[in-house]
């Protein structure tokens, strides 16, 4: 590691830390935005267990570092000898995050802990006129509760309960319940708990902070992420027994013939396994598009109605099903597959598991997922406010629902530590009655 980049961790003092040290050798890693230099970082010195969401897993942190661009470290926040809080801003964007890394104090001081999440861009990085802009006043709340107010009318994909959450906006700024609250971060987490207490629509909420104000990215630049992301793929390995478990962590866009070949690739790895486990534990959703392209391998060439999305916007309602004429070899629609899921499992992550289980193609193993299915769209406010809104619904053609606010419900509840073991055995055990079944006569 270069020593400069230690230095620039703090004064000299903080930067001879481990912690800073540590630090540093991660932010050179996750930078450099190559694959292998971060594989070989982490082996050596930090677990991905021991990391938050954002970056658990090569897969995730790749896809955090295409995006964001990198990060520049702006500022230490009581750096010690075993443990750094860093301020960082992305270089894509204005967009700023905190980062907070733990080490072993014991020799070669691996990381024990590490989380890292956006967060406001702080006073001191803004200028006085940014500082003024930020702030909420009595008419500032009341102009962002009647923007509010304008989107939900126009976006939200129920509207009798657009209807109520207006009147409990209004009702709680009739009240003063956000008179004392001056500062921006404060009143959108305010204004969205109150939103979500009547909606209970995690997709629904008030953000606050300046997004990235550059062009959208390039059909290049977008195939560069996606690969970066292995398309939302994990580990594929084979288990005992010829059980194949394969790790999705997300299902990105597939913006071309190129990301599909890719995706072909990495399924019909799997294609002649006897049983299959997907595990969207770590899930965080994507694109419907691509849930309905990889749940097309688990089923046979005829067409399968997988789910219907209402539009509260047109009006309209958008089939999805799954693929005729793919890429690559299918596992096909008679063995055995099961899903894990927890708790963390979220939006597409959630349809794909529950497009499988209404199916009956699928047993669903872990935890209750999240229940977030409604889409959502930003609506900007002005510079600092967007209003994220949930504008369409998931028809199950089984089931004439969704899991909205409820999750999907495992078939076999286990903890999520535990769901690839249990799904691993019960794989075993429904090979092994395949095998004693006698033959059919012909």
């Amino acid at each position: 590691m270069d020593p400069s980049q230690a230095a620039s961790i703090g004064d000299a003092s903080a930067a001879e830390t481990p912690a800073a040290r540590q630090f540093a050798a991660w932010l050179t890693a996750f930078n450099s935005g190559d694959r292998g230099a971060l594989v070989a970082y982490h082996q050596q010195h930090f677990p991905y267990e021991v990391a938050s969401d954002d970056v658990a897993g090569i897969d995730r942190e790749l896809g955090l570092s295409k995006g964001t661009g990198g990060f520049e470290l702006k500022k230490p926040e009581n750096p010690a000898s075993t443990r750094i809080v860093a301020i960082l801003k992305e270089r894509r964007s204005d967009q700023f995050a905190r980062a907070a890394m733990e080490v072993d104090a014991a020799e070669p001081h691996r990381v024990v802990r590490f989380e890292i999440h956006p967060i406001p861009t702080p006073d001191e990085f803004l200028s006085a006129e940014e500082r003024k802009s930020r702030q909420v006043d009595d008419a500032k709340r009341r102009s962002l509760i009647d923007g509010i107010a304008k989107e939900l009318q126009a976006h939200y994909v129920v509207p009798d309960k657009a209807k109520q959450m207006i009147a409990a906006l209004r009702d709680h700024l009739a009240r003063g319940d956000y008179d004392k609250i001056t500062r921006g971060e404060e009143f959108a987490a305010a204004v969205t708990k109150d939103l979500r207490d009547v909606s209970h629509d995690l997709h629904l909420g008030l953000m606050f902070g300046r997004g990235p104000r550059g062009p959208q990215p390039t059909l290049d630049e977008q195939r560069t992420m996606a690969r970066a992301m292995s398309y939302g793929f994990g580990p594929i390995e084979r288990m005992a027994g010829n059980v194949a478990h394969v790790v999705i962590n997300g299902f990105p866009p597939i913006p071309d013939d190129e990301a599909r070949e890719a995706v072909a690739r990495l399924m019909s790895q799997v294609a002649d396994a006897d049983a299959l486990v997907v595990d969207l534990r770590n899930n965080g959703g994507g694109s419907p598009d691509t849930v309905a392209l990889i749940a097309s391998y688990l089923f046979d060439k005829t067409p399968v109605h997988l789910n219907d999305m209402f539009s509260h916007d047109t009006g309209s309602v958008q089939q999805s099903w799954t693929v005729r004429d793919l890429r690559g070899t299918r596992f096909g629609g008679q063995k055995p597959v099961y899903v894990l899921t927890s708790k963390r499992t979220f939006s597409g992550g959630e349809e794909f598991a529950y497009d499988l289980q209404s199916l009956h193609r699928a047993k669903i193993v872990g935890e209750t997922t999240g229940g977030g299915a409604h889409p959502v769209a930003p609506h900007e406010l002005d510079e600092w406010f967007t209003i994220l809104v949930p504008w369409g619904r998931p028809i199950n053609p089984v089931t004439k629902t969704n899991w909205e606010g409820v999750g999907v419900v495992p078939d076999i509840a286990v903890t999520a530590d535990s769901a690839l073991d249990e799904a691993h055995r019960r794989a075993l055990d429904d090979i092994s009655s395949k095998s004693k079944r006698p033959a059919r006569s012909p």
